[in-house]
């Protein structure tokens, strides 16, 4: 995989963008970037997680095949740590709805029918929480097994 043509070139893209989502949610959050006042239905915690996470999943991404795998296991499980935040957040958070827009339009009129969804936005958000949870779960429990198991020196 790593000699396929466009392998750094994906990774600096995936990068990148990961890098510019988070600037416009940083810049927008602190007041740089011009926003509504209700832009963000989140609390700042879960707003900044989210940013944070962006941020960190683009160093993620561009960190060298060289680096010590327990820095990049670190900065994996600070990703993961800060989905979780927003995931579990957005599904069991209480008083969060979810609304969905349908609009149709025509040269002859327009249509645009809005309804909230009190059940689909949490469902797939808990499941993805439920299935991060699992990982982050499963990845200490291996970590701390593996950290025991080592020989003493």
């Amino acid at each position: 995989m790593k000699n396929q043509p466009g392998h750094d070139s994906g990774r600096a893209i995936a990068g990148l963008a990961a890098l510019l989502m988070a600037c416009l949610i940083a810049g927008a959050q602190f007041g740089l970037i011009p926003a509504e006042p209700d832009a963000f239905f989140a609390p700042m915690p879960v707003i900044t997680a989210i940013w944070v996470g962006l941020l960190l999943g683009a160093l993620l991404v561009w960190l060298p095949e060289r680096t010590p795998p327990v820095l990049r296991a670190a900065v994996a499980f600070l990703v993961l740590c800060l989905v979780a935040v927003v995931c579990n957040w957005s599904a069991f958070a209480p008083g969060v709805t979810y609304t969905k827009t349908t609009s149709l339009t025509t040269p002859f009129g327009g249509f645009e029918a809005t309804n909230e969804d009190p059940i689909g936005g949490r469902f797939v958000f808990g499941l993805a929480a439920i299935v991060v949870d699992l990982i982050l779960i499963g990845g200490i429990v291996y970590a701390v097994r593996r950290f025991l198991a080592r020989p003493a020196r």
